[in-house]
């Protein structure tokens, strides 16, 4: 009789056969997550460049300004020195040369608002425009003057005038004589002049990206300093196929990575475009670097290929193997395999019946154990659950609730019951805006109740309250078109808005708001102008609003509502422009 094989043999081939399978996924994974690595590979090198491209830049910019400030020291120590001969030949004295020297520095002028100052080792200034004589020990960078004395450094200063620090540069060159540090010091931004950009022009312009891809060099008004081809040229209004004015975001964000659509004449098609930019405050410049993605992920896209036919030849002769086992292997499991996939699928009533013994039939009866606490414990999760959702549903219900009433109390004004002064403002500027890009015309009615302080003094402040209600009902019913708008502008004052309302009509709304409110025949005994509380009402219609600001359309409707007081109150006036 035939031995059988046994289990642990099985599972020794079938780990190699998984083995070779594995490989099979393993491929198939990588070809998955390669192009995201590869993408932030290919991002990384893209910055490198954009960094190194920046430093280089830099590096220049400050070896122009180094030895533009080393030659002017150099020549000042060479000038104090001279002086120094002079008083040790006779022709001089030491404190007439010192003010020669003094007088000659002080009308050097470094780059705009640049001088040339003298410190000695305990940091007294010995020669300075402004502070001659103070002691200026404590600051660091004259700390840091004193220790090196020769040499370039760079650091930032505020002048009480500046609202931020502003990078400073000195080149300073010891006189030991006379313990003289001279120091030749301006902002670095006031050197530009200085820089000669064929210095590293080539070397930008020799850096290649993808197979079309290059860096380019733009200032702040979009005009290319640095390009392959369009160098002197402005493209501050480019926008990429769909409208974007890219150019303009890269300015506006100065650090960062945009990727846009760009078709070249010829090209069927946009493609994607990514582009790397740094701003460089000294110059005012943008260094950037772009490529075509499709460029950058050509050779990636090479490599999944042939990646995918390895894989696939693995996993064929992986399968094979598992086929010719599988009956050996497969069948004691299959039903462990169906049983996982319902209870996978929320089927947890299977249960499998087995009289194996070896490790198979163990594996069998831990599942059937496992299912039967996992079954009590859907059963107390969905309780739990249906708990949940009504406590979430009837706190929901509460919060929605909540949230509509204070919106509400946010617009409404307390008192009135109409639209607040901040709602108010939110929809004249929604209907100005809308009536500037629609073209039609928009009322505004401002009204004041004709001597409130006197009703108030002679009736009381609840009495006045009253009537402010009084009035702002009424105010509400005169507007007859669901686009019209009432709201308390403040004390007691109000304003009516009228969308797409002509002048003549905005007139009839206001007189018949001014006859409904005299027509409440609310006592006013403090009047002079009628028995009853009444309206003063300002009116101001524009025809066209792209041509009056907002600001100045309600001051002419207030000065609309200022005449119409002078003329008696009770009135109405209006100004259509």
């Amino acid at each position: 009789m035939k031995k059988p094989i046994g289990f642990s043999t099985q599972i020794l081939v079938l780990f190699i056969s998984l083995c070779v399978l594995c490989i099979g996924l393993v491929g198939v994974i990588s070809y998955r997550i390669t192009n995201q690595l590869n993408i932030d590979l290919v991002m990384t090198n893209l910055r490198t460049l954009t960094d190194s491209t920046y430093n280089l830049i830099d590096s220049t910019i400050n070896t122009s300004i180094r030895n533009h400030l080393r030659a002017i020291a150099e020549q000042d120590r060479k000038l104090m020195e001279m002086y120094f001969k002079r008083v040790e030949s006779g022709e001089l004295s030491e404190t007439a040369a010192k003010a020669e020297v003094e007088e000659i520095f002080l009308g050097q002028t470094i780059g705009e608002t640049g001088y040339t100052y003298v410190v000695d080792t305990d940091g007294t200034l010995m020669v300075h425009p402004l502070m001659k004589g103070s002691d200026l020990s404590n600051y660091t960078f004259i700390k840091e003057q004193i220790d090196k004395k020769n040499g370039y450094m760079e650091y930032s200063w505020k002048n009480p005038s500046d609202p931020l620090p502003r990078d400073k540069v000195l080149y300073m060159s010891y006189f030991d004589k006379w313990q003289a540090i001279i120091s030749v010091s301006s902002y670095k931004s006031e050197f530009t002049s200085l820089v000669n950009v064929d210095d590293f022009k080539n070397n930008i312009l020799s850096i290649v990206l993808g197979e079309t891809g290059y860096l380019y060099v733009m200032n702040s008004r979009g005009e290319l300093v640095i390009h392959p081809k369009l160098e002197g040229t402005s493209i501050y209004d480019s926008v990429d196929s769909q409208g974007n004015y890219f150019i303009q975001e890269i300015i506006k964000n100065k650090n960062g990575t945009i990727i846009y659509p760009w078709k070249n004449p010829g090209e069927s098609a946009p493609r994607e475009k990514i582009v790397i930019y740094k701003y460089f405050k000294p110059m005012d410049w943008y260094v950037c670097s772009g490529v075509y993605i499709d460029e950058l992920i050509k050779p990636i896209e090479q490599m999944k290929k042939q990646l995918t036919l390895t894989a696939l030849c693995i996993l064929i002769f992986a399968v094979c193997i598992s086929l010719w086992y599988s009956r050996l292997l497969l069948r004691p499991i299959t039903g462990l395999i169906r049983a996982t996939e319902r209870v996978i699928d929320g089927h947890f009533d299977v249960q499998i019946v087995t009289r194996r013994g070896d490790e198979i039939g163990r594996l069998t009866t831990i599942f059937n154990k496992m299912l039967t606490q996992i079954r009590q414990y859907m059963t107390d999760l969905n309780k739990t659950n249906k708990e949940l959702e009504t406590v979430n549903t009837s706190l929901e219900q509460k919060v929605e609730e909540r949230t509509r009433q204070l919106e509400a109390l946010s617009n409404q004004d307390w008192l009135t019951g109409i639209a607040n002064r901040r709602k108010l403002d939110e929809y004249l500027l929604h209907e100005y805006n809308l009536a500037a890009r629609s073209d039609f015309p928009l009322s505004l009615i401002i009204l004041d109740i004709d001597f409130f302080k006197k009703y108030n003094d002679r009736y009381g402040h609840l009495a006045g309250d009253d009537c402010l209600k009084e009035v702002a009902r009424t105010l509400s019913e005169s507007l007859h078109r669901t686009s019209d708008f009432a709201a308390r502008y403040g004390g007691e004052e109000f304003i009516a808005i009228l969308s797409n309302s002509s002048h003549n009509s905005a007139c009839e709304i206001a007189e018949r708001i001014r006859t409904n409110i005299e027509q409440l025949n609310i006592p006013h005994e403090g009047s002079t102008v009628a028995p009853v509380v009444t309206v003063s009402l300002g009116i101001c219609t524009l025809t066209n609003c792209q041509k009056t600001p907002l600001r100045q359309f309600i001051t002419l409707a207030d000065q609309s509502l200022y005449r119409a007081k002078e003329k008696g109150r009770n009135r109405i006036e209006g100004i259509q422009i």
